[in-house]
C-alpha cells in the first residue's frame, strides 16, 4: 500500500518481541494514528501500560498517550496518562532525489528572493523545487507562495542563491510573500545545465558529456518508540497502523 490510495482508509499489524529500548518503525503509508499493544502487559497487574497511542498532527508529536492498570479489580481499574518524554518521535525520512536535495535555513522577503541552504554545490541556472514550506505543515513554517514551486537558481555563495521564474527568467519578487519562519527543503531537478557545462564536481568528466545518473528516493513514513512505550525485554506487542480515508473538521458544535 502507498499514498497513491488517497481518500481510502488503511490499515496495518505488526508482531514483535521488544528488547527494551528505543526502536523506529517504518510503514507503508503515513499513519493518522499507531496503537501500540502491550500484550504482555494486558494482565491486571498495577503498573502496567498496555496501550500507548500515537496521533499525527497532535499538539506534541513526542508524547505517548497511555491507558495504565492501576489495580487488579473488574472494574475501574485502568486509568490514562500522556506519557511527555520517551513517547514517540516522528522519524520520516526526506526522500527527493539521492543526494540532490538540501535543508532551507533561511528565506529573504525580498526582490530577489534569496535563499539560504545547508551545504551543497548548486549551479547557476539549474532547476530546484521548494518543498515542506508554507501553513499547511503541522507548525507554519511561512513562504506560502514558494511552496512546491519549481525556479531557476543563481548562485550567490557556497550556502547561496536567488530565484528566477523558470520560464521567464525574471527575478522572483518576494517583497509581498509571508515571512519565513523555519524548514523547508531544496529538491534539485536538474543536473544537466547543457552539454557545454564545464566538467566539474559531482559532474562526469566523461568524454562526451555524460551527467551523473540520481533517483528519486521516495519518504519513508517513521515513527520511533521511546522506552516509555517499548517498557520491558521480551514484551510481547501488537501495533495497530490506520491511515483514514478523509478527517472532517466540524468544528464547535456549542
Amino acid at each position: 500500500m502507498s499514498d497513491l490510495f488517497m481518500g481510502q482508509s488503511m490499515s496495518a499489524a505488526y508482531k514483535f518481541i521488544s528488547a527494551g529500548a528505543a526502536h523506529t518503525f517504518s510503514f507503508d503509508f503515513q499513519p493518522d494514528k499507531v496503537v501500540f499493544n502491550n500484550l504482555t502487559k494486558w494482565a491486571a497487574t498495577a503498573g502496567g501500560d498496555p496501550i500507548s497511542v500515537w496521533f499525527r498532527g497532535q499538539t506534541t508529536a513526542a508524547h505517548a498517550f497511555q491507558e495504565t492498570v492501576i489495580d487488579s479489580s473488574a472494574g475501574a481499574s485502568f486509568n490514562f496518562k500522556d506519557a511527555s518524554s520517551n513517547g514517540f518521535t516522528v522519524a520520516d525520512t526526506s526522500g527527493g532525489q539521492s543526494s540532490s536535495h538540501a535543508t532551507i535555513s533561511g528565506i529573504t522577503a525580498a526582490d530577489p528572493v534569496v535563499v539560504t541552504h545547508s551545504a551543497f554545490t548548486f549551479q547557476t541556472n539549474q532547476i530546484v523545487r521548494l518543498s515542506d514550506l508554507g501553513s499547511d505543515m503541522p507548525t507554519a513554517r511561512g513562504m506560502d507562495q514558494l511552496n512546491n514551486n519549481r525556479y531557476k537558481i543563481v548562485v550567490l555563495s557556497a550556502t547561496t542563491f536567488s530565484l528566477k521564474d523558470v520560464i521567464t527568467g525574471e527575478p522572483v519578487d518576494g517583497s509581498a510573500f509571508t515571512a519565513y519562519v523555519s524548514g523547508g527543503r531544496i529538491n534539485l531537478e536538474s543536473h544537466v545545465i547543457s552539454l557545454n557545462n564545464p566538467q566539474v564536481s559531482p559532474y562526469s568528466n566523461s568524454s562526451p558529456y555524460s551527467p551523473n545518473p540520481f533517483e528519486y528516493l521516495p519518504i519513508v513514513y517513521q515513527l520511533t518508540a521511546g522506552t516509555d512505550v517499548m517498557q520491558s525485554d521480551n514484551d510481547v506487542f501488537l501495533i495497530e497502523v490506520y491511515k483514514f480515508g478523509s478527517v472532517t473538521d466540524l468544528g464547535d458544535l456549542a
